[in-house]
């Protein structure tokens, strides 16, 4: 067992919310602090004086005389570097390692490919080799590592921390996942479902920021959604809430003149919508736009149908706007049912092309024309491919700043 400085933690509900407040506010002097947090300042000097101690913030400098002169205050802040994570993303045919300080500020990323399929005693191997380098870095070190957070696609067991079932990465169901890591580092691991981490990076750090209520709608090998209500994460009573993927066309009342193009008898939304699927309708129908490979990196090719989506290629907009009638139809069913104050599209095709986006904003503005709802933004992720690493990243860091999402300086208020 590693002798880290997260076990230095006493983890108080004073002590979470003090570090909570300078990393989101600071820096702060200790006055500061005892007045924000309503706490006695004894209270206050005791606590700091321990988080000093083991390096969680340290003084930076002086602040402000107060208006009857003296000596000025000292101020506090994190002390970034006294203790590392590692956020774990697992995909289909790749992996991304990411080490980051205690700020969320990324050191290393690495992305490990894998073939699809591959069993999860080939994949874990090369992950602790590359966790190894980082943290065998010059100034890191294992000493340092406090947690890991692994998000990964499908249905999450949180008691046993290991996959109940996942359809893109298959035979990984009821393997000790988060035992291996722990065994190995010696360290708290957190888990949770891919979606729900890239939601946790975008209300974190990306365009779901200063929002208590948040749709994440992800679009890649399949699609799924994150819920962010009252500034949790819901899971559902099973753990499954969010698998839009799931739901069943005929739920939509859509006919097959609707999405001519997209529609080959699929059952699923999941099947319709993947990135996969619009790219072989795009390279079948329109061959002026059409990529020399059809691997996953192939996925950047999709630049030259938006070009021509942009420019007005009425085959390439016939078959985004199918897309598009969709994708609105699923916002029009969360705008009206979580109420979400922001709904983020991410994914490859939502966060790179400005027809999809303009499109799915006009059908949803004219879905709620008589409905007097106050409107919900529609906007394109901003994290882009770090948004699920980055959401590991913030998911690991409950071992120091425990489970809030919201930063209440940030929350909005509905307009009037």
């Amino acid at each position: 067992m590693n002798n880290n400085p997260g076990k230095q933690l006493r983890k108080t509900q004073n002590e979470i919310r003090l570090l909570n407040l300078i990393r989101e506010e600071g820096p702060m002097t200790r006055s500061e602090i005892a007045r924000r947090i309503r706490i006695s300042k004894v209270t206050v000097w005791e606590i700091i004086g321990r988080l000093i101690e083991s390096g969680f913030i340290v003084e930076i400098g002086k602040g402000e005389s107060t208006f009857r002169g003296g000596k000025r205050p000292r101020l506090l802040q994190i002390n970034a570097d006294n203790g590392y994570v590692i956020g774990v993303e697992i995909r289909r045919e790749y992996s991304r390692v990411a080490l980051a300080n205690i700020c969320s500020e990324i050191i290393e990323i690495k992305e490990i490919p894998h073939r699809a399929g591959a069993a999860m005693d080939d994949v874990l191997p090369r992950l602790f080799e590359n966790v190894d380098l980082m943290l065998d870095a010059p100034g890191i070190g294992r000493d340092k590592l406090i947690s890991f957070g692994i998000g990964l696609p499908g249905f999450v067991d949180y008691d046993k921390g290991e996959l109940a079932f996942a359809d893109t990465l298959k035979g990984w169901a009821n393997l000790p996942l988060t035992a291996r890591f722990r065994n190995r580092y010696g360290v708290p691991v957190f888990i949770e479902n891919d979606v729900n981490a890239i939601t946790l990076g975008e209300c974190l750090l990306g365009a779901g920021q200063g929002y208590n209520n948040v749709v994440c709608i992800w679009i890649g090998e399949g699609i799924g959604a994150g819920l962010l209500v009252n500034g949790k994460i819901v899971r559902g009573e099973f753990s499954t809430a969010g698998e839009i993927g799931y739901l069943n066309l005929n739920g939509f009342y859509i006919n097959e003149k609707q999405v001519k193009h997209l529609y080959s008898d699929q059952q699923f939304l999941g099947d319709i919508l993947s990135e996969q699927h619009l790219l072989q309708v795009l390279m079948e129908n329109v061959p002026n736009g059409k990529p020399g490979t059809e691997n996953r990196d192939s996925l950047q090719h999709f630049a030259a149908y938006f070009k021509l989506a942009e420019e007005g290629d009425p085959l390439v907009r016939a078959i985004f706007d199918e897309y598009i009638f969709l994708l609105a139809n699923i916002c029009l069913v969360f705008i009206k049912t979580v109420n979400a104050g922001v709904i983020v599209l991410s994914g490859h095709v939502s966060e790179n092309s400005d027809y999809l986006i303009t499109g799915v904003r006009g059908l949803v503005k004219e879905g709620m024309m008589n409905i007097p709802f106050q409107q919900t933004k529609i906007v394109a992720g901003e994290l882009r491919d770090q948004a699920g690493v980055k959401g590991t990243i913030s998911l690991a860091l409950q071992a120091i700043y425990g489970t809030k999402v919201i930063h209440n300086k940030h929350q909005k208020k509905p307009s009037t």
